[in-house]
């Protein structure tokens, strides 16, 4: 590699550092990175602790299901469009480094080099939270090190690949390796149902895999990275990060023999990554392989004083970007289905089996709400960029508050209430439960995506696509997710309370405390409407639109 391009890159790591301390100069930003670094030392604090005094995972365990993980992942940079990361350049890099007096294989290895230390660091907090299930940290490390340094080269010649034989071709592999995700699926769903009944069921239905002609030959080259990453010696680790290192220069040596069509798969894949972050940082998460162009069209809806047409826009937006809302459904449902055979098997077993699991199901419940109320910003984060826009058009500032938590809301709550009816199916004797919580969805979701609207109004922000150890982010993410907690916290407790009242007053009936909880959760969403209306009126795009 050019001299020029390595001291590029030290430089691009010293800038990084510097922006990072040099940054936090004003009191809020101090505050941030003390929160991001107290919340990083609190969470890998505990775990690494854990690691060290808690029994060790079995190793045949990690070995079973490490290579299914890899090769789940290498799945998806082929179905999804994160190989481009890989291989994507920045604007900057491409107006500069392309007309420079470099080569192809200067530029790869200058790629190459910068994800070589992006996989150090990402591999350094991987495997504090990934040493209980290794035997010592070196070779937790170095096999992690190696499986980032794995997908990261799988990536770059996925991409190099499908520049070769042509986009039409890659698309149809695209398709039939998604197929095969689904089929795989639901294989693995058929083999979990089967032995869970048996204690270690996943356990189980990963070994039938593993131990099939088909995944055992699939299988193969991935597993030297988990048993380079649970190596109980030296010597075993040399042995195996010998064998994934091998595997590394193979794709290497590929990815320096594909370099003919390097310089225009870089440029394809940077303009399509540049695209894809301006639809992150403007909330459209989700329309990651939207088409250009639409066949189809919702119907007109009634106008509500104005709210009809921006809940029609944002329901447009949705559907639009189909492909990865399927996706997103079916890692759910393949999520969720084993957790509900699960649910079902431990419930004939035994009540304090069946008790457990269903408080499981609702904490990653709990969990799969945050995560998702992050993802779908059909309403104002979403709109960052149209506020002058929505701030001119003739509608009153209450309807339009409506018309914008009325889409995302109204999506996660059908996918709650999916959820829920499936564990009421699965456990019949907490059916009564389950299906009283599909009362509360849509209401405790308006509430959510109000508190959620009005936080983001007060303390815009654009959605931060950062790298590891950025940790004034991290704080302001802590922050920020911590106040909306502890205020849909509160506004939860005077419905639950008088529901509860009213269950106890009327003998353990269900119904009543439904019907008194429910009319007073609506009614505190629509005391936030007011909030929000006000917010979006003081909202000033010319000064609280962030760059």
């Amino acid at each position: 590699m050019d001299s020029a391009l390595i001291k590029l890159m030290l430089l691009q790591g010293r800038g990084f550092l510097r922006r990072m301390v040099r940054g936090a100069t004003s009191p809020r930003r101090t505050i941030l990175l003390a929160v991001g670094l107290g919340v990083m030392l609190l969470w890998l604090g505990p775990v690494v602790i854990a690691a060290t005094k808690m029994q060790r995972s079995d190793p045949a365990r990690v070995q079973s299901a490490a290579p299914l993980v890899l090769l789940g992942v290498c799945l998806i940079t082929i179905v999804t469009s994160a190989g481009d990361k890989a291989i994507a350049f920045t604007p900057g890099e491409i107006d500069f480094l392309f007309v420079a007096p470099f080569t192809r294989r200067q530029l790869i290895g200058y790629k190459l080099g910068k994800s070589f230390f992006a996989a150090m660091v990402t591999g350094l907090f991987l495997s504090l939270m990934l040493l209980r299930h290794a035997r010592w940290w070196p070779a937790c490390y170095l096999g992690v090190l190696l499986s980032l340094l794995f997908v990261q080269l799988f990536s770059i010649n996925a991409v190099l690949i499908a520049q070769t034989v042509g986009a039409r071709a890659y698309s149809k592999v695209r398709q039939v390796v998604l197929g095969g995700m689904i089929v795989l699926g639901l294989v693995f769903f058929r083999e979990f149902a089967t032995s869970s009944g048996a204690s270690g069921g996943i356990v189980d239905a990963l070994n039938r895999i593993r131990e099939s002609q088909v995944g055992s030959a699939v299988l193969a080259p991935f597993s030297v990275f988990g048993l380079a990453m649970t190596a109980p010696t030296t010597a075993a680790l040399a042995k195996w990060a010998s064998l994934a290192a091998a595997l590394d220069a193979l794709l290497l040596l590929l990815a320096f023999a594909l370099d003919g069509t390097y310089a225009q798969a870089a440029i394809d894949a940077s303009a399509r990554r540049h695209a894809q972050l301006q639809r992150i940082r403007g909330g459209s998460f989700l329309s990651i392989g939207m088409k250009k162009t639409a066949r189809y069209h919702l119907p007109q809806p009634p106008w509500l004083f104005g709210a009809g047409p921006i809940a029609w826009r944002q329901l447009t937006s949705a559907f639009r970007s189909a492909r990865g809302l399927l996706l997103l459904l079916v890692v759910v449902a393949i999520g969720a289905g084993p957790a509900l055979a699960s649910m079902a098997a431990a419930s004939h077993a035994s009540h304090e089996a069946g008790s457990r699991i269903a408080g499981t199901l609702i904490g990653v419940m709990l969990w799969l709400t945050i995560l998702i109320a992050t993802m779908l910003k059909f309403d104002f984060r979403g709109d960052l960029d149209q506020m002058e826009v929505l701030k001119s058009l003739p509608i009153c500032s209450t309807a339009l508050a409506v018309g914008q938590i009325l889409i995302p809301s109204l999506m996660l709550a059908v996918l709650h209430v999916v959820i829920l009816l499936g564990a009421a199916r699965a456990m019949p004797q907490y059916r009564t439960a389950f299906l009283a919580a599909c009362a509360f969805a849509w209401p405790v979701d308006l509430l959510l995506y109000a508190i959620e609207n009005l936080t983001f109004l007060l303390f815009p922000a654009r959605p931060a696509v950062s790298s590891p150890g950025d940790f004034q982010v991290l704080g302001r993410q802590v922050v920020v997710m911590a106040i909306k907690m502890v205020v849909l916290s509160i506004a939860c407790v005077p419905p639950m309370a008088a529901g509860y009242v009213a269950f106890l007053l009327s003998g353990n009936s269900v119904a009543v405390l439904v019907l008194v909880a429910v009319p007073l959760s609506l009614a505190e969403v629509a005391a936030f409407i007011p909030l929000l209306a006000w917010a979006f009126r003081r909202f000033d795009p010319s000064l609280d639109t962030p760059a």
